[in-house]
């Protein structure tokens, strides 16, 4: 992937992530993300599926919307593992309608292609979505970088804790 999918990806999340809150910032996703982009569920989430096309990807980010109130994202860490990126996401929060308190630290292995991001998998457990990646000790031998967080209703909210 190298250093510019990277940096691609630190914008994207530096944009998204400072979206007006409550709405999912569509015309940023027009942007950022690549018409063909598939995002794939953690299989340990309730009815998890894939989604392809960026429409299918807009309405699933909006599903979770549904369920769960404000968030804060923080990327924590971006990892480069060759051909993909490995972001640390940390989002919190208070669940919507039932007000339970959410914290949860989510992974999410990304492909760049033709400057956008074009897929997207969710890990509940990091560890495992550095393993796949091929990342070994992330935290002493991988270039890293964190982006701005911003508390805003945003897609990837939720879990078995409400965390997502």
């Amino acid at each position: 992937m190298g250093t510019e999918d990277l940096e691609i990806l630190r914008q994207m999340w530096g944009e998204m992530l400072s979206s007006t809150p409550v709405e999912m910032d569509e015309a940023a996703a027009e942007r950022w993300w690549h018409p063909e982009i598939e995002y794939a569920e953690d299989p340990k989430w309730p009815g998890s599926a894939t989604y392809r096309g960026r429409e299918a990807v807009i309405r699933a980010w909006h599903g979770y919307l549904e369920v769960f109130g404000a968030v804060e994202m923080k990327v924590e860490e971006l990892h480069d593992a060759g051909g993909e990126v490995v972001a640390l996401v940390r989002l919190s929060g208070v669940s919507k309608g039932g007000d339970v308190p959410f914290e949860h630290l989510w992974a999410y292995v990304c492909r760049v292609r033709d400057g956008r991001l074009a897929y997207q998998r969710a890990y509940w457990d990091p560890e495992e979505a550095l393993r796949d990646a091929g990342v070994s000790q992330p935290s002493r031998n991988r270039p890293r970088a964190a982006a701005p967080s911003r508390r805003t209703s945003r897609p990837g909210t939720g879990g078995s804790d409400g965390s997502r």
